[in-house]
């Protein structure tokens, strides 16, 4: 990358700009446009969100400083209110949801496995991948968010998630309205032979799970409460914290239509909850304890779901209208992984968070990015080193 390169212009270096002008061609998204284009919007609101910008006049003000930059960083010859509100409103978000659909695909590529625990077990079980799938709620006020349909006197979207566990990247999300149940999408989901995939009680539905167990995947659900089944066998030693490894089938009459083969029903007893956990599954050779771990993994996708909300800019609008909420959310989906594919590609040994407090800061510097990302870590293995001195209050005697 030359020097002379802009740091957001090196990280912008790892979109894939073909693929992006084929989907604004595919969906026609410039049409009639002179100035603003949807890579000048996509630039902006990926600065925007990299940079913490709370409203559009924020982005306004802080861009202005820059003017002289925003035709080499790709944002345009002018950025302002007006123009951005347009665009976000208008601008055709497929293409922003395709293109986050993309980037989460060159992510999982980038990313190793992080998941050393998980990633034993699934080399040594020869499983594809591990999987959470889950949904998270962004809450709207419905006075100004007026198109989103009312739920206990709240607005909202949700965010329908597929994580890879292993990689800590997302593998798909596609985003709603808040109304919309977590199984509506369970069959919208592409499972991968081989890969095994975890879901909470909210998605029991037998026929989309006889779909995945068709497809040669695997699942493991939480048995909902007054779910009835027929015990066939027990090999569970009534031991804690294994209380049972029973086969199992359906009996009412609607799971069993949509589920009418065997299962596995692990009963787990978790010391953090007081409580056993029933777990479904197709999956037969994994041991009890294994079931559990994974389930207990699940738990990643809770901790990524807390890290967009807390760290992007998803919960405060650039716009209200639905076209601007949905494109803001895939362009923080975008950001996340541009950041996840830099930290791959730089081997950057810090949290997605460290990096991106970098990022934020320097992203109009002209500075070699995989030398400023060397400089941080030596400065932060030598603070780590650095012996820690007494303070004044350490040395005074009350």
């Amino acid at each position: 990358m030359s020097q002379n390169a802009y740091i957001f212009n090196q990280l912008c270096s790892l979109l894939p700009r073909d693929h992006f002008e084929y989907l604004v061609k595919k969906h026609n998204a410039n049409y009639h446009v002179r100035s603003y284009t949807c890579w000048n919007h996509l630039m902006v609101m990926l600065w925007a969100q990299l940079t913490h910008r709370d409203s559009l006049r924020d982005i306004e003000a802080g861009l202005r400083a820059h003017g002289e930059k925003l035709y080499r960083l790709g944002m345009g010859k002018s950025v302002n209110k007006s123009t951005m509100s347009y665009a976000n409103t208008n601008k055709e978000v497929a293409v922003f949801r395709e293109l986050a659909q993309k980037m989460m695909e060159l992510a999982s590529r980038a990313a190793g496995v992080k998941n050393g625990e998980l990633g034993k077990l699934a080399g040594v079980l020869e499983l594809a991948g591990v999987f959470a799938v889950d949904s998270s709620t962004v809450n709207l006020d419905l006075k100004r968010f007026g198109w989103s349909v009312p739920q206990e006197g709240m607005g909202g979207i949700k965010l329908h998630t597929m994580y890879d566990v292993m990689r800590e990247v997302p593998a798909l999300c596609l985003v709603t309205g808040h109304e919309e149940r977590d199984q509506t999408f369970m069959d919208d989901y592409p499972y991968m032979k081989g890969g095994l995939y975890v879901f909470d009680r909210a998605y029991v539905k037998t026929p989309s799970l006889k779909r995945i167990d068709d497809g040669g995947a695997y699942f493991i659900v939480r048995r909902k409460k007054g779910m009835e089944y027929r015990c066939l066998s027990n090999t569970g030693s009534e031991c804690l914290p294994v209380y049972g490894d029973k086969r199992v089938e359906f009996t009412n009459r609607w799971a069993r239509k949509g589920y009418p083969g065997q299962l596995r029903l692990v009963q787990y007893y978790s010391k953090e909850r007081n409580e056993v956990m029933d777990f479904l599954t197709n999956n037969f050779q994994m041991s009890p304890m294994v079931v559990a771990c994974a389930y207990k993994n699940r738990w990643s996708i809770e901790l990524f779901f807390r890290w967009i909300k807390r760290h992007l800019i998803i919960n405060r609008f650039y716009g209200t209208s639905a076209n601007a909420v949905f494109t803001q959310v895939y362009v923080a989906i975008t950001a996340y992984c541009l950041v996840a594919m830099a930290g791959a590609m730089y081997r950057f040994k810090g949290s997605a968070y460290e990096l991106m407090s970098v990022l934020s800061v320097i992203l109009f510097e002209k500075q070699d990015l995989s030398e400023v990302i060397r400089r941080y870590e030596n400065h932060s293995e030598e603070k780590a080193q650095m012996p820690c001195w007494p303070t004044l209050f350490d040395t005074m005697d009350f």
